[in-house]
């Protein structure tokens, strides 16, 4: 039986939760509670199967797994109308209500409560202030790894949704395509046709769209403007698009309208690095083989001044994907953390700096029993 958002059996979703009590009991904790909002999800809709929509005082959703009992969302009072029939979960209740439950399980307990907190970079002060004096120490444990862990790996059930969401970014991103081939166009236009192509597909925008043209693709980002689109420049499209709720990050860059020959070979260049890499990582090699891979190759052909200083950062090569378009892990040239079947990263490499602008191309990668391969096909076809 499925009734969720992203149409999992509602048997993970239990089995998460059994795997989370275990971990509770492991390090003496009443409780898990995990946090997160309508932008990043990830947190709690690993849990719940529900996606909270709405302004951000309504969005917040709250997932509460006690170690003996039965788990409670919280949401705001809106959502938490919607969400009967949808979420599995039975005991659903507002948000604003939080500190109540919280003050009568420390009145029942006969203490402060010892409760590990998920999504420590995203619950508001607001929140944390209505419960502090419920925990030991005014303070929430901070355990963002129980479930980063679980998350990292995917099992066949969420690679298969990834998937049909790496496909869907390739469809965006062909139809952009072929509308800049036709000429007279504007940055925010071109945006929205890849948006459009997610949407009539029936998809959701997972993050924000980039797109920049020209000058503006020496900026790591960029929100879409006006600028209309000139003979010979750039093109930089990331879109992150979802279906059941799993996620895409993909990138390339085009040029539009004939292009010199040396950028053409810089081009073709940044695919076959990209393509190169996906060939070299195996399961059971450090994450830092990916930097190392992109360092190499830019050293050897002359190109490390424009990469290198553009490579920074935690995020430098990329990040895991899945229920949210950037989640833990990072990807870095100190990412010592082993590749193992069943993650699935956002592999990018960036060169930025030349006169004309930057260039990025990124896929999801699905790490295997024996290799890697890329779920987007983008990546191996000419634009």
């Amino acid at each position: 039986m499925s009734q969720g958002f992203t149409g999992l059996p509602v048997k993970i979703f239990k089995k998460r939760i059994e795997k989370i009590k275990q971990e509770l009991v492991n390090r003496d904790l009443d409780a898990l509670f995990s946090f997160s909002d309508d932008y990043r999800p990830g947190y709690t809709l690993y849990l719940s199967d529900y996606y909270p929509i709405n302004i951000i005082e309504e969005s917040p959703q709250g997932v509460y797994v006690p170690r003996h009992g039965d788990v409670v969302l919280f949401l705001g009072s809106i959502n938490a109308q919607t969400a009967k029939g949808i979420t599995w979960i039975e005991d659903i209740r507002s948000i604003e209500k939080m500190s109540f439950f919280f003050n009568n399980l420390k009145e029942k307990t006969g203490r402060r409560l010892k409760i590990g907190l998920v999504g420590v970079a995203l619950l508001p002060v607001y929140y944390y202030q209505k419960l502090r004096s419920c925990l030991a120490n005014n303070d929430f444990i901070y355990v963002d790894d129980i479930i980063n862990r679980m998350r990292q790996i995917k099992d066949l059930d969420e690679t298969k949704l990834m998937e049909k969401a790496a496909h869907l970014g390739d469809q965006a991103i062909k139809e952009a395509s072929k509308r800049l081939r036709e000429g007279d166009v504007k940055e925010i236009e071109l945006a929205a046709v890849a948006e459009y192509t997610i949407r009539s597909k029936g998809g959701n925008i997972g993050s924000a769209t980039i797109l920049s043209s020209g000058i503006n693709t020496k900026k790591p980002t960029w929100r879409p403007s006006n600028k209309k689109i000139m003979p010979g420049e750039a093109v930089l499209i990331d879109v992150n698009p979802s279906l059941n709720c799993y996620c895409s990050d993909v990138s390339v860059t085009l040029f539009n309208g004939r292009v010199s020959k040396e950028k053409q070979k810089l081009l073709n260049l940044s695919k076959e690095i990209l393509r190169g890499v996906i060939k070299h990582i195996k399961p059971g090699l450090p994450a830092s083989t990916i930097y190392a891979y992109f360092l190499e190759k830019v050293q050897k052909m002359g190109y490390e001044k424009y990469f290198t200083p553009y490579a920074k950062g935690f995020r430098a090569a990329g990040h895991g994907v899945g229920l949210d378009v950037v989640e833990w892990p990072n990807l870095d040239s100190k990412s010592n953390f082993i590749l193992k079947p069943g993650m699935t990263l956002a592999v990018k490499f960036d060169l930025h700096g030349f006169n004309f602008g930057g260039i990025r191309h990124e896929v999801d990668v699905l790490v295997e029993e024996n290799k890697c391969r890329s779920l987007n096909n983008i990546i191996y076809e000419d634009l």
